[in-house]
């Protein structure tokens, strides 16, 4: 494991360790397309590695194959009303996007994609900055206050890769 992927899993590491009582994320994880999910990290000690893990095929080395990486893209492009949603398959289950928000992150003031995605009660965030780093949460639940703390977190952690250059 590189230096900086060691720091970016201590990081997320240490933001389950702060926060109060039980975080309702279950896991989080830093993906790019020359390492793959690379940084993971799970409640309570947790290995994350197990919620993210491509399908088969699909990327588990150190680059991630072409039709992977096309199904990554499908979520940050806006689709027609009629379109069915962009999906990804990820640790066997079907993720499909329920929406797509362009904000702009108010300490550095770049643009970010952030999509919510879901596979039945499970909701998990995701945000990509400019350099085509993703930031994922995985929330054990749908409800909202556990979908604010995941949006929360990959928002937090991508300002972090942000100001680390990326």
């Amino acid at each position: 494991m590189s230096p900086a992927a060691e720091q970016w899993e201590e990081v997320l590491t240490t933001r389950f360790a702060l926060g109060e009582g039980r975080s309702a994320v279950r896991a989080a994880a830093v993906f790019s397309a020359d390492a793959g999910f690379f940084a993971t990290a799970g409640r309570e000690g947790e290995g994350g590695h197990q919620h993210f893990r491509p399908a088969p095929g699909a990327g588990n080395g150190p680059a991630p194959d072409a039709s992977y990486l096309a199904e990554l893209e499908a979520l940050w492009t806006r689709g027609g009303e009629t379109a069915s949603p962009p999906a990804l398959r990820l640790a066997d289950a079907d993720w499909y996007r329920e929406s797509l928000e362009r904000i702009t992150d108010a300490v550095t003031g770049t643009e970010l994609d952030l999509v919510l995605l879901r596979d039945g009660d499970r909701a998990m965030w995701a945000v990509r900055t400019r350099r085509g780093i993703c930031v994922f949460a995985l929330v054990d639940g749908a409800a909202p206050d556990h979908s604010d703390e995941a949006r929360s977190l990959t928002l937090d952690f991508d300002s972090f890769l942000v100001g680390q250059g990326y």
